[in-house]
């Protein structure tokens, strides 16, 4: 998973600057999702969709950086362990605090918060709280961050010591309880991969199925790429330079397991589903929701439709493109079925399996996809207040509020992708159908936290 992939920042999207040959090259020769969505439209709680297939108020992680993984909760790793998986994680976590005593970017230590990968079914972990510089990680040469006058100026070679206008990043790469590795040098994305392909290669030896699980730092602030992904932008601006470069790093590591699992002999019934937690942020203007109105922290369909490919060459032997809405929430459900699991004490899911749409069995999806998130008060800062902005999509039709229920706007998304034409008065009825049955959605989840 990318972290802040625009659906348009990719070059087999219609990008048409950046670089990404390994997934323009994963994307013809396997499975297209062109109406994939995060769960909503901030990390933290998409990548809890992605871990427990359920909607994130459920999980009580509604906006980045707010709740964590409850003991209670059953987690995709979990769950394949029950079938002999082995099970990583690797990159950005998000999902709870790393740590009991040492302060990290969101959770002071206390033990309420503590909820890293190894309390949450993974056997190995190369993981961090938060974001995370995405080259030299653990120095960051630059100012004014999480601004849209960001400068990326940091450059190659790290200086020795913090010195000129350097400063040391807040998180750390966690292995264990208590355990960290610091001072990791060149490309973050190479960095995680290395961890990934080590457990990969080890697990393959062992003759042990897993599930790996790559979240990059990549293309969050704060994007830093070095000097040799730099340069294949090099008549662009420094800012582009390393936006871009950002991506194509990313890309490469990409590549990099794709072949891996060729060289290794599993590439033909390994699952590789890529795609990104939300749509790009409102941090700068380089990166691209592609038709989409909108972007990060909107439900708006730029918000939350996002650049996503699946590849099991032995199951999906020739390519093609799947328009049917899918969402993070889907995982669970689709891989426990794929490896025949079925958990005792299941809470509730709102994915669904999407195996048979993914086959052309079906086309359309059976269940609605529901969302809801904080409103964020000023599109340019993720702060958020009691308001809510809700949505609800069927198929084609998706009913959405942006002014916490005060008013609805349907729209026809196979007719109007940007979102510019509220056909509520045409069809009233459809209008008053998705309402009904999202407010029955939405109080199955307020029933279920009281």
């Amino acid at each position: 998973m990318a972290d802040d992939l625009g659906y348009g920042d990719v070059a087999y999207n219609g990008n048409p600057i950046v670089k990404t040959p390994h997934l323009d090259a994963m994307a013809s020769q396997g499975i297209k999702l062109n109406r994939f969505y995060a769960a909503a439209p901030v990390c933290s709680p998409t990548r809890a969709s992605c871990l427990t297939g359920r909607h994130p108020y459920r999980v009580k992680i509604p906006w980045a950086g707010d709740g964590f993984i409850a003991p209670e909760e059953i987690t995709i790793a979990e769950a394949l362990k029950t079938k002999g998986y082995a099970t990583g994680h690797f990159g950005k976590w998000h999902v709870g605090g790393m740590s009991e005593t040492v302060k990290q970017s969101y959770f002071p230590g206390p033990p309420t918060t503590y909820s890293p990968p190894w309390k949450n079914g993974f056997d190995v972990s190369f993981s961090t709280e938060s974001m995370m510089p995405t080259y030299n990680p653990y120095y960051l040469k630059g100012g004014d961050f999480g601004t849209k006058d960001y400068k990326y100026i940091q450059s190659e070679p790290i200086p020795e010591g913090l010195n000129n206008e350097g400063f040391e990043w807040r998180d750390y790469f966690w292995t264990g309880k208590d355990t960290y590795i610091k001072d990791l040098k060149g490309d973050a994305a190479t960095i995680v991969m290395d961890q990934a392909l080590n457990f990969i290669k080890e697990s393959t030896v062992n003759k042990q199925p897993f599930l790996s699980v790559i979240w990059f730092h990549n293309v969050h602030t704060p994007v830093v790429a070095g000097d040799k992904h730099r340069a294949l932008y090099k008549d662009l601006s420094g800012e582009e330079q390393h936006w871009y470069g950002g991506i194509t790093a990313m890309d490469d590591q990409i590549g990099r397991l794709r072949s891996t699992l060729k060289t290794l002999n599993i590439s033909e019934n390994t699952i590789v589903w890529f795609c990104s937690d939300n749509g790009p942020s409102y941090i700068h203007n380089y990166n691209s929701a592609g038709p989409f109105r909108g972007k990060k922290s909107e439900l708006y369909e730029g918000g939350i439709v996002v650049p996503a490919i699946i590849e099991w060459p032995a199951k999906f032997k020739t390519a093609y493109e799947v328009d049917v809405p899918m969402v993070t929430s889907d995982f669970y459900a689709t891989l426990l079925d794929i490896c025949g699991i079925k958990m005792e004490n299941q809470p509730y899911l709102d994915g669904q399996n999407v195996l048979p749409i993914l086959t052309k069995e079906v086309t359309k999806r059976s269940t609605p996809i529901g969302f809801r998130s904080p409103l964020p008060s000023r599109h340019n800062k993720a702060e958020v207040q009691d308001a809510e902005q809700v949505a609800f999509i069927d198929n084609n039709y998706k009913l959405i509020s942006m002014d916490n229920g005060a008013s609805y706007q349907l729209y026809d998304l196979n007719k109007d992708v940007a979102e510019t034409m509220d056909i509520s008065a045409q069809f009233p009825q459809i209008k008053k159908d998705l309402l009904i049955k999202f407010k029955s959605w939405s109080k199955s989840i307020d029933d279920e936290l009281k």
